[in-house]
């Protein structure tokens, strides 16, 4: 366990998915040796991918449009404020069948070239009888494919519709009708001191089970890797498993999403949600235009970067740009296929993700100093950032090309 500072997604718990590039291709600027990823996608490009910087996965979809230009709302609210409180029992009987299990697979690939098989389990709920379900970006992180499991026993292969992961919340849908959707509440309206219900499946294997609380605080920013997200606290008892699953108030509504805990041998009754208003207004985005608009994009791929030495392979600090999407905001601004980013304002950049992770500070329309170097030489070059949606990838790109920011 890490100490009581550190903040752990619950599914990592269980399994830790890693993706690992499944050859190298050696490049040489001025003498010096650098190894990337498999390959390197050149030619022309798209336009950006879901709200991180991970490819959107085979499948996503833009969504449905009215006529008008207006996005259809396929996930709505109800207030809780005219329902009469229920026990316990009553708030599991009436949504037990809107909780799902969910188990990923995916693979990986070590530096040797060997490949593995990975799985990961967590919870989620249904939105819509014709089986859109939300859940967590990291219970489905990595995964090629994802089952869902009701209470009654029945399973579905499930699509990865989209997701954000800078707000750890993604959307699947399965082909199934006439389900049992939750009631969304209204998570502007809770108090602390309200009792809470969580149902889901910890450890993976303890499914569908309860437990209670009260809502502990309010509007906690809670850093899960790196970017603040606002949740609010619970001291209802949560474990590996339980990542995605709703959170109810006592008229049986969700006013949550399950997504992280405090993990420490002297910490108990430490865990946090994400408020159900934020994940329907994604879901909402998800599901109408297959990501989420407004976020910013630097319309490059990135890739960690490592040099060969006597010594051996070692890492170098900065993230490696290995594809510049022609006609961008960075091929406008004249940042290089080729270049070691090392700062984006006064933040260091260590590694591929590190840029995802600040780049999910901004918005389209911001502008940035980028700092870094290229054959050599050192740059500093401001970019005026653009929006990342799903048409920025290009065609045939993967996560061995690395990731596009």
């Amino acid at each position: 366990m890490k100490k009581k500072t550190t903040i752990l997604i619950l599914v990592s718990v269980l399994c830790l998915v890693a993706v690992f590039s499944t050859g190298c291709l050696s490049l040489y600027n001025n003498g010096a040796e650098w190894f990337y990823g498999n390959g390197e996608i050149t030619g022309q490009s798209g336009e950006d991918s879901s709200v991180n910087s991970t490819a959107v996965p085979e499948g996503t979809q833009s969504g449905d449009v009215e006529n008008s230009g207006k996005p259809v709302t396929k996930f709505e609210q109800s207030s809780s404020l005219d329902k009469d409180a229920l026990t316990v029992s009553e708030v599991y009987a009436k949504n037990v069948n809107s909780v799902v299990g969910i188990t990923t697979k995916g693979k990986t690939t070590n530096i040797f070239g060997q490949q593995s098989t990975t799985a990961s389990t967590g919870t989620g709920f249904i939105l819509s009888k014709d089986g859109y379900i939300a859940t967590n970006y990291h219970v489905v992180e990595g995964g090629d494919s994802f089952n869902v499991a009701l209470y009654n026993g029945t399973s579905y292969e499930a699509t990865l519709k989209g997701y954000d992961a800078g707000n750890d919340v993604a959307l699947l849908k399965i082909e199934a009708d006439g389900l049992s959707p939750a009631t969304m509440g209204d998570s502007d309206e809770i108090v602390v001191g309200e009792d809470v219900v969580v149902i889901g499946n910890p450890l993976g294997e303890l499914t569908y089970t309860l437990t209670r609380g009260v809502v502990s605080a309010l509007n906690r920013a809670i850093n899960t890797d790196g970017t603040p997200i606002n949740m609010f606290q619970i001291d209802a008892a949560v474990n590996a498993g339980n990542s995605g699953g709703p959170a109810f108030d006592a008229t049986g509504n969700v006013i949550g999403m399950v997504t992280a805990k405090y993990a420490d041998e002297t910490i108990e009754g430490l865990g946090f949600c994400i408020p159900v208003n934020d994940v329907i207004k994604i879901a909402n985005e998800l599901v109408t235009y297959g990501y989420v608009r407004g976020k910013a994009a630097l319309e490059v791929g990135v890739q960690d970067a490592y040099s060969n030495s006597f010594w051996g392979t070692t890492r170098v600090s900065g993230a490696y740009v290995s594809h510049v999407i022609k006609g961008g905001c960075a091929d406008k601004a004249g940042i290089k296929q080729g270049s070691l980013i090392n700062y984006v304002n006064n933040t260091v950049i260590t590694g591929a993700e590190d840029m995802n992770t600040v780049l999910r500070s901004f918005s389209k329309g911001e502008t940035v100093t980028v700092r870094g170097y290229y054959n050599n030489r050192s740059f500093e070059i401001k970019v005026t950032l653009s929006e990342y949606s799903p048409e920025i990838i290009p065609e045939g790109w993967s996560n061995a090309s690395g990731i596009i920011v």
